[in-house]
């Protein structure tokens, strides 16, 4: 049988206290088990689920999920109306995440409609809960030119096929999987998170700033964090200081991790980084912990961990002082704390897409979705500097190109759609497990 773990995320000082389904998903809320349950239910989730989630062993199959038989959407015509839909949860437990993102997306029309609206008319915006909506037939009957949305990688994956097929583009704030980087979206598909691609990438330079030396790589062995460690691999190539020693899988459904832990100590690598969903990536730290030494005159290994690990409070505050002190995480940059508005998880994110979206518009000269599409990457680098809707649009009809940097920081999108630097905060644990973030700045990641 092919199972997956729904598991539950502890409030933080970023913020972020997203639950995780299977930790391929970023919809991220904090709730109960129950609750979740209730989420994927209400959500159609659970076949999404069943079918990505695989047998955590090395002869696990590939995630597979329904792509596009075509690479090209169909041309949508404009009717010179920019009309959007905000595809996010606004009920149930997603509420906690979608309600300052809908706040957001609220906040970014207001003030472009404020400073004259898009092709000489204001922006239409509808709202449809996608904790109720388990397919875009509602959203694509609004005949809208763009979604922001969806917030779940999960949703993004198994919905995506609708929207390219229909030629709408897309914008999510929050899904961030490895499978979307190489969907077949016709290029009608943006985030304005980073990818965990890059995420790799900044947990390969955390592991270098403790000094660097060698490095081995364990792994939940299943589709998911395969994908992670070859992310990291490359991500460790690219790191002068770093020598890959090993790379080291693990199953979920193996009850003792004590030969595998054992394994890795005795690699004697200087730095280890562990990938893995919340239960079964602690289980994996808890064994690491057992097998070290006890050699009070050799320092424990460095570790670093990606974001799903940072929900494993009970576990970590059983392990021993002397390793998670050296424990450090890496995760998305949820909050921004140098803007007044919007507030919220990843409600900068969410502002942002609209933006993109209605400058886009505007370059463009008509809503009709292709054309958008072609100008996002477009109007979000490579020219003047210009942070509101209203400079930008001002810009923009002097005929000059603009770089507009957004609420989430700087937005530059590559020709994929994808950020091509996004911010990233680091954590550690303090004696009672909970994560802490202790780098305010954060670090600044370029693919």
């Amino acid at each position: 049988m092919h199972t997956c773990n729904i598991c539950c995320r502890s409030s933080t000082g970023d913020g972020v206290s997203p639950i995780v389904l299977f930790y391929r998903d970023v919809m991220v809320f904090r709730t109960s088990r129950r609750a979740v349950a209730q989420f994927v239910l209400t959500t159609g989730l659970f076949a999404v689920v069943a079918t990505s989630c695989g047998t955590r062993s090395a002869s696990s199959p590939d995630l597979t999920v329904n792509l596009p038989t075509t690479t090209v959407g169909v041309q949508q015509p404009g009717d010179g109306v920019v009309r959007i839909a905000a595809f996010l949860p606004s009920t149930g437990p997603g509420a906690q995440i979608g309600t300052p993102m809908n706040n957001a997306v609220r906040l970014a029309v207001s003030d472009i409609n404020t400073a004259g609206g898009v092709l000489g008319g204001p922006i239409e915006v509808d709202f449809i809960d996608e904790s109720t909506s388990n397919d875009l037939d509602i959203v694509l009957q609004s005949d809208v030119d763009a979604i922001v949305g969806p917030a779940s990688s999960l949703n993004a994956l198994s919905m995506l096929n609708s929207s390219v097929e229909s030629g709408v583009l897309s914008c999510s704030p929050t899904a961030t999987a490895l499978l979307l980087d190489r969907f077949p979206d016709a290029n009608l598909f943006f985030r304005t998170v980073g990818s965990d691609s890059l995420q790799m990438a900044a947990l390969a330079r955390t592991a270098a700033r403790t000094g660097g030396g060698s490095l081995t790589i364990v792994y939940l062995d299943d589709p998911y964090g395969r994908g992670l460690a070859a992310a990291l691999e490359t991500a460790v190539e690219s790191r002068p200081s770093l020598t890959l020693s090993s790379v080291v899988p693990f199953s979920g459904a193996d009850p003792d991790l004590d030969d595998d832990a054992l394994q890795i100590v005795e690699t004697g690598s200087r730095i280890i980084a562990v990938l893995g969903d919340t239960a079964d990536g602690a289980r994996m730290l808890a064994a690491i912990d057992t097998a070290l030494p006890n050699n009070l005159e050799r320092s424990p290994p460095f570790v670093v961990v990606n974001d799903s690990l940072r929900d494993a409070t009970d576990v970590i505050a059983t392990i021993s002082n002397r390793l998670r002190e050296q424990i450090t995480g890496v995760a998305a940059r949820a909050l921004v704390t140098t803007v007044g508005a919007p507030t919220g998880y990843f409600s900068t994110n969410a502002y942002d897409c609209v933006v993109l979206i209605a400058l886009a518009a505007r370059q463009a000269g008509t809503d009709a979705p292709r054309a958008i599409a072609n100008q996002m990457a477009s109007v979000s680098s490579g020219g003047r500097l210009c942070s509101t809707y209203a400079d930008c649009a001002a810009l923009i009809d002097q005929g000059l190109q603009i770089d507009y940097n957004g609420r989430s920081g700087a937005v530059d999108l590559s020709s994929t759609g994808d950020l091509s630097r996004a911010w990233f905060r680091e954590f550690r644990f303090d004696e009672s497990g909970r994560e802490y973030i202790f780098n305010d700045v954060g670090i600044e990641i370029s693919s």
